[in-house]
């Protein structure tokens, strides 16, 4: 754990929510060094702490009215709750990391309210289905992870509100059809690695995936 950054270089600011989007509460918990979810607590006590004549001298559970969550810049490696148990730094077994649903539970008030969420410039490999508790989640930034299996991507195909999708600077990037494979599998996603998605790339990434539409629904039989 680190103190709170006082320089952003993530880049943010080229994917940063709109005006409208801009009133509601941002949590900013990047460049804390953090290498679990673990201290997500630790860290929203260093970046918002609580006030108040009877305020918790102490990290704990919060109750947060946060809709828009900073992460990026930190080693975050787990955001399923697998993996490794975690280890601090007087050698104290933690148990295994948290989720990304249970870290924030413990202090934003409600995850469906969750519009944007920024994980960039971390080690995250895998996330799984960890963004289904955000149905509100517009705004996504994974860039600069070590994302390597593309087939994750059609899980977030299920977030009914997602807009922007930053994923490049992940090993996904370099794959065959990277780009057509994101906007068939994300077809409400308007935005994909700061690019507009035009009507072209539409037109393209739809007679791609009927050429490989056995490759991507591979439960489908072939039609006799």
């Amino acid at each position: 754990m680190g103190v709170r950054g006082e320089i952003d270089k993530s880049g943010w600011h080229l994917i940063k929510p709109s005006r409208k989007e801009a009133k509601y509460y941002q949590m900013n918990l990047s460049f804390m060094e953090m290498e679990s979810l673990v201290d997500v607590e630790k860290a929203v006590f260093l970046c918002h702490p609580p006030s108040g004549t009877n305020a918790p001298t102490e990290p704990g559970k919060r109750n947060l009215k946060h809709s828009s969550i900073r992460l990026n810049n930190n080693s975050i490696v787990e955001l399923c709750g697998e993996g490794a148990n975690v280890i601090d730094k007087e050698g104290v077994d933690l148990g295994p990391p948290p989720s990304l649903e249970t870290a924030l539970s413990h202090v934003v008030h409600d995850l469906s309210m969750i519009r944007w969420i920024d994980l960039s410039f971390n080690w995250i490999r895998v996330f799984g289905d960890c963004f289904k508790c955000m149905p509100s989640l517009q705004v996504l930034n994974l860039q600069a992870n070590r994302i390597g299996d593309l087939k994750q991507v059609k899980r977030l195909g299920e977030l009914p509100k997602l807009k922007k999708l930053s994923l490049f600077g992940n090993p996904i990037e370099e794959k065959k059809h990277y780009r057509s494979y994101v906007i068939t599998v994300c077809p409400l996603v308007g935005q994909l690695d700061f690019s507009v998605v035009t009507n072209q790339e539409r037109d393209t990434a739809a007679g791609w995936a009927f050429t490989f539409r056995r490759k991507l629904n591979p439960e489908e039989k072939e039609e006799k």
